[in-house]
Formats: C-alpha cells, structure tokens, sequence
C-alpha cells in the first residue's frame, strides 16, 4: 500500500485497529524526531571539514534521491498540478532558509538548546494562522503562545552574558518552519507525500551548491563524507517515518511523544560535545514543552466535545 493511502486506509478501522495503528503511529514519530536529529548532529561533525555549503548540498541530493527512489517503489504518482502550486513553492523556500539557518545555528549553540526553540512551531503557527487564515484562537492558545515565548527567552537568554547573537539564528530557523508547516498545510491533500519531500531535498541542494561559489572547496575527507551520508540516510528515514506516523495515527495520540526529540538532543549534546544545558535552559525547555503539550490536552478535549455533540 502506498504511504499517501494510509490515512484513508486509517480511517475504516474499527477501534482495536486505531490503538494498534496509534501504538505504531507513536513509535513512527519517536523514531523521526531521533533519526532528524540524529542527521543534524551527523551534519555538524561533518561541516567544519567538508564545507557548510558542501555539507548541505551532500545531504539535500542524497536524501532527495532516497526518497524519489522510495516513492518510485511505492508507484506514487508525480505528475500533480499541485507539485506547482504557490503553497508548494512557498514549502520549498521555507524548508531550505530552515536547513540553512538551523545547520548554521548549531555550529555556534548548543544543540539541546537549538532544539527546544524549534518545539516553539505548533505555537507560532496557531498565532500566524490565526491573523493570516482567520481562524479562531481562544485565550488559553494565547496564553499557551505567550508561556512557550516565556520559555524561548529563557533558553536564549537575551541581555545576559550567556546569549549570543548567533542563536537568532535558530530563533529564524524556527519562523522558516513554521512558514514550511503553514504552506504544507495549504497544500492540496492528493498531492503525494514523498515527492513534496524529494523536491524540497533537491532544492535545499542547490542551495548548498550555490553557497559553495562564495568560497574556497576542495573533496572533503572520507570520514566527513560518511557524515554527510549518515546525515542523508538518516534525514530520509525520519521523513518517511514521519509520514507513516501522521497518516497512520491520531494527532492527538502522537503530539506528546514528539517533544521526545528534546530529550534525544540533550542525550547527543552531553554525550557528543559534553553540552550540558544550565539552569535557565532547563526552565525554558520546560515551560515551552508544557506550554505546547497543554495546547494539544486542550485541543483533544475540544474535539471529543464536538465528537460527542455531533453523535447526539
């Protein structure tokens, strides 16, 4: 069955069914946030000696070319008018200032610290759908917004000796994905999934290409190609594990368990580059995971409610 099937398939099953397809769904996007991040981190071994603008064209063409292979198995169609949509390539710019703007944060930031200002997404977009879309945010997604940037200050810590300038960058990393997520959001729904990633893949390479002209580039060494491999595996498989994990369970199962990927990002800073987050960090990693996971409490108890109004 293809991966783009799956939530229509999804939707037949009988109760005892969707906590199976729920359990699998939680483990598909545990297993996302480590391989993403694991391939970020790959990237950053990999950059001081490959090149930052090798480094992402490296991983952007090989994890293109193993997702365009994996739709390829799966038959997916790509010729659909929405591949060329103004939400497409809104994406597509999106996705590529992110790989720039995140890899670039994390040569000058603690990578636990890079993690826990992008889990500040779900909030951003609710508040820029809200003026942008129109749609209707109450006072506790306000309030949920406003703790999560409490929580995004005390991470970066503005006006103190411990902040640097460089760590905007992972503040711009996270506003160009909330922009990816909003325009994925407006994409038609037909369009398949691994093509909308191979193509974004590929123009996050030329990206890279094109940052390689304004500087020096000679073949990295062996061992930072393997980096830039491990990199591209591993980003594929998060993404392809993130689709099964969207399209095969319920959102509302799946949103706590993807603020695991913080916990992964700690693990890999202290043990990787002996980055262990202060205080005031951990506070911040804190409220913005509270923050975020009292906005999808309040979002599943909203629609059980309507749920239980609808069957009346």
């Amino acid at each position: 069955m293809a991966l783009d099937d799956l939530e229509k398939s999804a939707l037949t099953h009988a109760r005892p069914r969707q906590t199976r397809s729920n359990l699998l769904g939680i483990a598909a996007v545990i297993g996302a946030g480590i391989a993403m991040m694991s391939s970020d981190a790959c990237l950053r071994v990999a950059i001081p000696e490959a090149g930052f603008g090798a480094s992402i064209a490296g991983r952007g063409a090989l994890t293109g070319l193993l997702l365009a292979l994996a739709a390829l198995s799966q038959g997916v169609r790509w010729s659909h008018p929405g591949m060329k949509s103004p939400a497409m390539k809104v994406r597509i710019a999106g996705e590529v200032g992110a790989a720039l703007l995140f890899n670039a944060a994390l040569q000058r930031m603690p990578i636990a610290d890079a993690s826990a200002v992008l889990q500040f997404i779900p909030l951003v977009t609710t508040v820029v759908a809200a003026r942008m879309f129109a749609e209707r945010v109450g006072w506790q997604r306000w309030l949920a917004a406003l703790a999560g940037f409490v929580g995004v200050l005390l991470i970066l810590k503005p006006g103190t000796d411990g902040f640097t300038w460089w760590s905007m960058l992972a503040v711009a990393a996270m506003l160009c994905m909330s922009i990816r997520d909003l325009a994925t959001s407006r994409i038609d729904s037909t369009v398949p999934t691994l093509p909308i990633g191979a193509v974004t893949a590929g123009f996050a390479s030329l990206s890279g290409v094109a940052l390689m002209a304004f500087g020096p580039w000679a073949v990295p060494p062996l061992g930072a190609m393997a980096m830039i491999c491990a990199a591209s595996a591993l980003m594929a498989a998060g993404f392809i594990c993130l689709v099964l994990a969207m399209r095969n369970a319920e959102m509302s199962a799946l949103a706590p368990f993807r603020y695991c990927t913080i916990l992964w990002a700690i693990l890999i800073g202290v043990v990787g580059w002996g980055e262990i987050p202060d205080a005031l960090a951990v506070l911040g990693i804190t409220i913005v995971i509270a923050a975020g996971l009292a906005t999808f409490v309040r979002e599943r108890r909203l629609a059980r409610s309507r749920r239980a109004a609808g069957a009346a």
